[in-house]
């Protein structure tokens, strides 16, 4: 036999001693904080389904802490002051949050995308079935006393109503200026008074099967507002996109509703690593259909949505792109 030179036998040594020790780094446990939404929500179910099949693929002891919060706005605080790992953020709260608009009082840049596109939010305009109101335009024009409804002050239904009146050309001094009122408060609180006919208007946000949306279909009973091309052209400013709601989404709409939307989406703070980061965009991905079988309001969640920048607002992360190049070069 002949005998081994000394340098190769170090070289084979060396080789796999490299071999044994990457699968062990590859596997390193990672520790996710996911800021989610209030418990009973459905952001809060989404988040829930998700850390399941994190667990599952992601290296042994890893964990996900699961945070009960206030929804985006006060996801996209949390990222950025890196009390969150990764968490479920509107793409226009994400888009506010880089321009330092609405409830940020400075420009948020640590902010990058994983996932977008879960699922599909609508803007809601809903009045009462017999109202008079065919646009929110009739309400400049005919300077009409309207009781408008919306979310609590500072909440991402409030910044949203605000924003579709200035669409419009309207402002809360507007609509105070014509006899009417902007009465801000919890969906619950809203429901009550728009089935008494206390309210005339409810602005806010909608997506299919939301169970106060289609509550207020049965009891009073409602009628969804189209947005003009000049209001969704303004609201595309602040990162929201064009979307029509289908007909028959919920009990009584018969006509598509024309205007904006947006997707919830999973971001993570920019100083993740980029070998985390592709390892939680990787196992999300890879297992998004166990997760979708779960919730109706997903159908539309697709691999090339994920990355598209009108399902993000703000960059994807290095390590998620890494994720999606490879996925692109697979099919």
């Amino acid at each position: 036999m002949k005998p081994l030179n000394p340098r190769a036998l170090l070289a084979a040594l060396f080789a796999t001693l490299l071999a044994l020790a990457g699968p062990t780094l590859a596997a390193d446990p990672i520790k996710v904080k996911f800021a989610a939404g209030p418990t009973g929500t459905t952001w809060y179910a989404y988040a829930g389904a998700l850390r399941t099949e994190l667990l599952n693929a992601l290296p042994q002891g890893s964990t996900v802490d699961i945070q009960g919060t206030p929804m985006a706005i006060a996801n996209t605080k949390l990222l950025a002051a890196g009390r969150a790992d990764i968490g479920l953020i509107f793409p226009p709260v994400a888009a506010w949050a880089g321009r330092g608009f609405g409830p940020f009082d400075r420009k948020i840049d640590n902010i990058r995308g994983l996932v977008g596109g879960l699922d599909q939010y609508y803007q809601r305009i809903t009045v009462q079935t017999d109202s008079d109101i065919k646009s929110l335009a009739d309400i400049k024009e005919q300077k009409l006393a309207v009781r408008i409804g919306t979310g609590p002050q500072g909440s991402l239904n409030e910044y949203i109503a605000r924003l579709i009146l200035a669409a419009n050309d309207l402002g809360y001094e507007d609509i105070e200026a014509f006899g009417g009122s902007v009465t801000r408060s919890s969906l619950s609180i809203l429901q009550d008074q728009f089935g008494d006919r206390k309210l005339d208007m409810i602005i806010g946000i909608t997506t299919a099967g939301h169970p106060n949306t289609a509550q207020l279909s049965i009891t009073p009973g409602q009628r969804f507002l189209s947005l003009s091309d000049k209001a969704v052209k303004y609201l595309e400013q602040y990162g929201f996109v064009t979307a029509t709601m289908p007909a028959d989404l919920f009990e009584g709409q018969s006509e598509p509703v024309k205007g904006v939307g947006f997707s919830t989406s999973i971001y993570a703070g920019a100083d993740m690593s980029d070998q985390e980061a592709y390892a939680i965009t990787k196992a999300i991905m890879d297992h998004r259909k166990a997760v979708k079988s779960a919730f109706g309001s997903m159908a539309g969640w697709t691999l090339e949505g994920a990355s598209a920048r009108e399902n993000l607002a703000a960059p994807l992360h290095p390590g998620a792109r890494k994720y999606y190049d490879e996925a692109e070069q697979a099919q």
